[in-house]
């Protein structure tokens, strides 16, 4: 089933063209359908997805899944910023954005119902794909569909999503009080979803889990077929830990942090190389030291990002807005602070500083890649009156890009 949509309104040097009445005209002979198949792949393949879907040669290659993971592998990572633009002031609403980092360029992405005000709705990701209130969806598509087959069988919180790779099945990692047999329980259990399935499994009590569960900072980081996943507690004794889920046996290992990693200490998790890194940024958050984990779960020191002195930084730090995250592996940073988003490269050089003027903006942990790739749980047919029911329960609206 298809998202429903809404057009953005022309605003600046776009608002001001005239409009000019389109003509219509006879189609013309399709000179791209006419290339050898092999060149017209190597075309489609360096198309972003929309330029794909709109070319009538796209037909040929849509059922073809190694032409579709291959484009998927090719698209680049995008940061996803939330921010509240002057433009939706009416509303008092956050808007999200892709940012494209090399060409500097945003796009619309999620657009917010009223009712969840403020709270961004996805709760996991991967693929290109989201998990959205009691849904999964992909964006770029336009397709969503309920994560169960039957009524939800989980009311937790949802850990993870990720590929299963021996069935290539996506499945949910979450975690409730609620037993798969039905009976609560006094301790959090940790369950596996198949996405389109309506059978829960439980996959045991992870050590220090105790009655309050995990409180999961950032998004976790596949590597080497483990999501690595970091507690941070809010409330108490502060603590960082990273529980390693290992995604074809299902099972849970902790692990330590890097030991220059204090309580008070801001830390975020990322891949680098193929490695598990580790961002660490002190009270003042002037500065970024990266580790990188090597064999045996040894963590070694990777480099330090400094970063630029601004004019009002002095007032930033005052007002404990000023934070800074990696975004790629090459190092890229990005620095939100009070009406400004920085890039900055893993030298700490500025290499643009984007203006928000009424907020300021937040790199959300998910990123997008956008997907092509067709899933069996979006293809199921609905009646009319499923379809009604379900298009109330779709938590967001995505706009066209």
């Amino acid at each position: 089933m298809l998202l429903r949509s809404r057009r953005r309104v022309a605003t600046g040097e776009d608002a001001r063209r005239p409009t000019v009445p389109r003509r219509r005209s006879r189609a013309g002979p399709d000179r791209l359908a006419a290339l050898p198949e092999d060149i017209l792949q190597d075309i489609l393949l360096r198309l972003p997805a929309k330029s794909v879907l709109r070319c009538r040669a796209w037909r040929r290659l849509a059922s073809d899944p190694a032409f579709l993971l291959d484009h998927h592998r090719r698209q680049p990572e995008l940061a996803l910023i939330r921010s509240y633009r002057a433009s939706d002031a009416s509303d008092a609403l956050p808007s999200l954005e892709t940012l494209h980092i090399r060409s500097a360029q945003f796009r619309p992405f999620f657009g917010f119902p009223k009712q969840f005000g403020t709270h961004f709705p996805a709760r996991a990701s991967c693929d290109g794909l989201f998990v959205v209130g009691q849904c999964i969806c992909n964006p770029t598509t336009r397709q969503w569909a309920p994560l169960a087959t039957g009524p939800s069988p989980h009311a937790g919180t949802v850990v993870a999503l990720y590929l299963h790779q021996p069935s290539r099945e996506y499945r949910v990692l979450y975690w409730t009080l609620w037993n798969p047999d039905g009976n609560w329980s006094s301790r959090h259990v940790y369950c596996v979803l198949t996405v389109g399935t309506d059978q829960p499994r439980s996959v045991g009590y992870p050590v220090g889990s105790g009655r309050r569960g995990i409180h999961i900072f950032g998004a976790p980081v596949l590597v080497n077929g483990s999501l690595h996943l970091h507690w941070r507690e809010r409330f108490g004794v502060r603590y960082h830990e990273i529980l390693a889920f290992h995604m074809v046996a299902e099972t849970f290992r902790q692990m330590s942090p890097p030991a220059a990693v204090e309580p008070r200490h801001v830390m975020h998790l990322l891949e680098m190389g193929g490695r598990l890194a580790a961002s660490i940024g002190k009270d003042d958050m002037t500065g970024l030291t990266i580790f990188v984990l090597q064999e045996h779960d040894v963590w070694t020191y990777h480099y330090q990002i400094k970063l630029p002195v601004m004019d009002n930084m002095h007032f930033q730090q005052e007002q404990g807005s000023w934070w800074p995250k990696v975004v790629s592996e090459e190092g890229d940073l990005l620095v939100s602070c009070y009406g400004h988003l920085l890039h900055c490269d893993k030298k700490g050089n500025l290499v643009a500083n984007f203006k928000f003027d009424d907020d300021m903006p937040v790199v959300v942990p998910h990123r997008l890649k956008e997907s092509l790739i067709q899933h069996k749980f979006f293809q199921k047919k609905k009646t009319p009156e499923e379809e009604e029911e379900e298009e109330k329960s779709i938590p967001m609206v995505i706009l066209d890009i």
